[in-house]
């Protein structure tokens, strides 16, 4: 019975967020909670009370009681109060999406929101419910705002819907649920799943030497980057250290550089997606070698380079590379 009970109740669930994404349409990335958008219903403890209070009020009636009749008054009077203050801590409130940044595959996606209170009251004890996951702001003071996390598992290479989520209160007895969906049309990127380290071939099959900078050389002075472990201490920017309590290493112009090309050839006779894991792992140890790399897929070639914004476009390359015609094939 239990068991019928609780398929019923996720069915007309189910059924009732379906209405209300219909009735709302999609959210823009700043969302004002209007009155319109909020539903409020009795909570479990709003039922028992309401048939403590009929009840008392019966007896009232029964034995023509004015003290009954004035407790019962007098609760039933904190109901409908109680109803007004948890519609209202939800009403005129603004909701941000702040984005999230970038994440692997298997990893948690964190998807940050903003809680905007642009009134002259405190929110108190509002929640944030997404899959079976939630996260309670216990007080918004006015003029404020309050910046939450979402995390959601992320399941495969592409781009992450962000969640849809409820917002809801049970301020200030509990009696009853204010709530409101929040549908946003927004995605995020995920990185494909690097393959487990390989200490054999971990630069690949296909390299090319150019003219460049070696970053162990000894003659001109390149620049300053972060300390990594076995640089020697001669390359140790200390006065940095001593100024600033961040251990950085001088780096030096000479000599030629290898410029490693990542190649889908690499992998050969792999499927797609233990090529695309392969390539993911190399751009990653590469990347952190400090060397200049560049990446060919079938039709696409990026030009040798390093740095963040190189490493972000090859794995958003890696990410998104026939990704429809994956979809297809597994529909």
């Amino acid at each position: 019975m239990s068991a019928f009970a609780a398929s019923l109740s996720s069915a007309i669930g189910a059924r009732a967020r379906e209405w209300a994404r219909k009735r709302q349409g999609t959210d823009p990335a700043s969302t004002h909670l209007d009155s319109r958008r909020i539903y409020i219903f009795p909570t479990r403890a709003g039922f028992i009370f309401g048939l403590i209070v009929f009840t008392m009020l019966l007896g009232s009636m029964n034995y023509n009681n004015n003290m009954g009749f004035a407790l019962t008054f007098l609760l039933a009077g904190i109901g409908v109060i109680s109803i007004h203050h948890c519609h209202r801590n939800l009403a005129d409130l603004y909701v941000h999406y702040l984005g999230a940044q970038p994440v692997f595959a298997g990893d948690f996606m964190v998807f940050r929101f903003a809680l905007e209170n642009r009134g002259m009251g405190t929110r108190w004890q509002i929640k944030l419910k997404w899959d079976d996951q939630s996260i309670v702001c216990n007080d918004l003071l006015p003029e404020t705002r309050d910046t939450l996390k979402v995390s959601v598992r992320t399941q495969g290479r592409g781009y992450q819907d962000v969640p849809r989520i409820q917002i809801s209160t049970r301020f200030p007895l509990g009696l009853l649920n204010a709530w409101a969906w929040l549908n946003l049309d927004e995605k995020e990127l995920v990185y494909p799943c690097p393959a487990h380290r390989d200490s054999q071939n971990r630069f690949g099959n296909s390299g090319q030497t150019t003219s460049g900078y070696d970053r162990g050389g000894d003659e001109d002075f390149s620049g300053l980057r972060a300390y990594r472990l076995g640089d020697p201490p001669k390359h140790v920017a200390w006065k940095a250290l001593a100024r600033t309590g961040e251990m950085l290493v001088t780096e030096y112009r000479s000599g030629d550089q290898d410029i490693v090309w990542i190649d889908w050839t690499d992998f050969h006779g792999a499927s797609v997606e233990a090529r695309i894991a392969g390539l993911t792992r190399k751009v990653l140890e590469i990347e952190n070698a400090g060397h200049r790399y560049g990446l060919r897929l079938p039709g696409l070639e990026y030009a040798p380079a390093a740095g963040p914004a190189h490493r972000h476009e090859c794995l958003k390359t890696l990410a998104l590379f026939r990704l429809a015609d994956t979809e297809r094939q597994s529909a």
